[in-house]
């Protein structure tokens, strides 16, 4: 993700930053890059993913302007699955400070995005992870909002 033109720079970081210039992060996420931090709040509602701390996602950073461009790609999902025992899913942390659950989340960026599924997620997906499937679904299904 890095490169001579662009670094990263954390949502945890990129807070000092906003705090020492009068700025809301969320708020700057939505101006810079909507579609990738609402997609961010779809994606890890489907999958489970628990690990989206302040430390995990953030900003792309054109090092010869020092500007961030947009939020960067999505990364670390080795705690996908997690809290899946329920609809809702756990507590999501990238609206902080507000409080979502990562469903409330989820549903929210459908409404500002849509859920942008480009094809059928087919069932051989998990093929050896069937525990998984059916939540899924039901995951899936919950965010097929018209």
């Amino acid at each position: 993700m890095t490169s001579k033109e662009y670094s990263i720079v954390s949502k945890s970081s990129f807070d000092i930053y906003a705090c020492n210039h009068d700025l809301d992060t969320i708020e700057e996420c939505l101006k810079v890059d909507p579609k990738t931090y609402y997609g961010m709040n779809i994606i890890d509602y489907l999958v489970g993913n628990t690990d989206r701390h302040p430390e995990n996602w953030g900003f792309l950073v054109e090092n010869k302007t020092n500007r961030y461009v947009s939020l960067y790609p999505l990364m670390d999902f080795n705690q996908s699955f997690q809290s899946y025992d329920t609809i809702d899913g756990a507590n999501c942390l990238t609206v902080y400070p507000r409080r979502m659950t990562q469903r409330e989340a989820a549903l929210e960026a459908v409404k500002k995005i849509g859920l942008n599924q480009t094809k059928k997620i087919g069932e051989a997906v998990f093929e050896d992870a069937p525990q998984w499937k059916d939540m899924f679904y039901r995951r899936l299904s919950e965010l097929q909002i018209e």
